[in-house]
């Protein structure tokens, strides 16, 4: 086995537990209302408070990532999302699972910026955005898995198996990660100095029009999936009456989209590069969220007049970010992992604001959904097109 494949498969690993943290639970939403007596809203919260986590943890790992390196955070980080998935399962109340879900998310973090500083130290440019292509296609296949696997461990056992499952992989993941993962830093590339330095760090990287505009430019896309991660299972439920397997047939069906959308930019990119393909990505995203709001106020097409233009969101989403990543770590090879922190803090941010809004707004159709969704293509695309640095557009 290749060095390189080796590499995709490690990061595609921690890369996965991203979405299966996520996705396997989206099933069980009816069913922890029933049993928790809680609202709608208190089992949204549940999300966004997972997304909070991420959005603020990953802050704080990106610098710790440059000053000491990727192995310890990413031991650290995995040790702490185990032992929250154990206390998500066995949760006496919401408020619990609310505190629980933060903490297991802040271990996600210690995975994600890890895993996207490693491709940095090893690829720049469009090799770079090759690379996180080939992630997303592992990346891909995880929300193809998970809600079909947390809905049949919800039926067979119980939400909580879904959070047993989550320490148990975590615990296998932790092993291989002692015995087979090399650090990517040495020593000598480290950071230097402590919290003003790493303030001056995110300054810098605000203030650089090279960094900011495809970063906020590709997280708007994230808009849109964690806008139906928060509100799709209700939707589906209540609008059109679907069972929680069957909610897991349709993600997993528009999932699929994800997936062609990543093969798709890993082929494409290393001709087009990636300021094109990014552009390229907004442009479908915002065609896919207008349909989607028109089917939404119209009940044009039905359930697929619902499920076809997010199988096209989807195909976005497996797109746009590799692409806006890859542009926005150029040229900071220096600050990798506080770069790739920002970059997944925002994400986050606007991925947690997506689904409380969602929550605050439902209505019982998919009209909020949509239109916050139409919101974040809308701005995605004014974004990059007006802002990008003249000298960055079509590299």
């Amino acid at each position: 086995m290749s060095s390189r494949t080796k590499l995709i498969l490690i990061l595609g690993a921690l890369t996965a537990f991203g979405p299966l943290s996520t996705d396997m639970y989206l099933p069980s939403f009816t069913t922890l209302a029933r049993e928790m007596s809680a609202s709608q809203a208190a089992v949204q919260a549940t999300l966004s408070a997972f997304l909070i986590g991420l959005a603020s943890g990953q802050l704080v790992l990106g610098p710790l990532s440059d000053r000491y390196g990727r192995r310890l955070p990413l031991i650290v980080g995995l040790l702490v999302y185990i032992a929250a998935a154990l206390v998500c399962a066995i949760a006496p109340s919401i408020e619990t699972l609310w505190v629980a879900r933060f903490f297991q998310s802040l271990g996600l973090c210690a995975m994600i910026v890890v895993s996207r500083a490693t491709v940095r130290d090893n690829y720049s440019g469009a090799d770079a955005a090759n690379f996180l292509s080939m992630l997303m296609l592992i990346l891909g296949v995880a929300p193809m898995v998970g809600p079909p696997l947390g809905a049949f461990i919800l039926n067979e056992y119980s939400w909580r198996g879904i959070f047993l499952f989550h320490a148990g992989l975590g615990t296998v993941v932790l092993i291989v990660i002692l015995f087979v993962f090399s650090e990517s830093l040495p020593p000598k590339r480290r950071a230097r100095g402590g919290i003003i330095g790493v303030l001056r760090g995110y300054v810098s990287l605000i203030k650089d029009p090279h960094y900011i505009v495809p970063t906020i430019a590709g997280d708007l896309v994230f808009a849109g999936l964690f806008a139906f991660l928060a509100g799709g299972p209700f939707v589906l439920a209540e609008v059109y009456g679907l069972l929680p397997e069957h909610f897991a047939y349709v993600f997993s069906f528009n999932a699929f989209g994800f997936l062609i959308g990543t093969q798709i930019n890993a082929r494409m990119v290393l001709r087009y590069g990636p300021a094109r393909m990014l552009t390229g990505a907004l442009s479908i995203y915002l065609f896919a969220a207008i349909a989607l709001l028109f089917n939404a106020m119209t009940g044009f097409g039905g359930l697929a007049g619902i499920v076809s233009p997010l199988f096209v969101l989807f195909l976005t989403v497996g797109a746009a970010p590799a692409n806006a990543l890859a542009l926005a770590q150029e040229h900071y090879p220096h600050m990798a992992g506080s770069a790739a922190a920002l970059f997944g803090s925002i994400q986050f941010g606007i991925g947690a604001s997506a689904g409380i809004l969602v929550g605050l707004l439902h209505d019982g159709t998919a009209v909020p959904m949509a239109g916050i969704i139409v919101a974040a293509a809308v701005t995605a695309l004014v974004v990059n097109i007006w802002l990008t640095p003249r000298n960055a557009r079509g590299t």
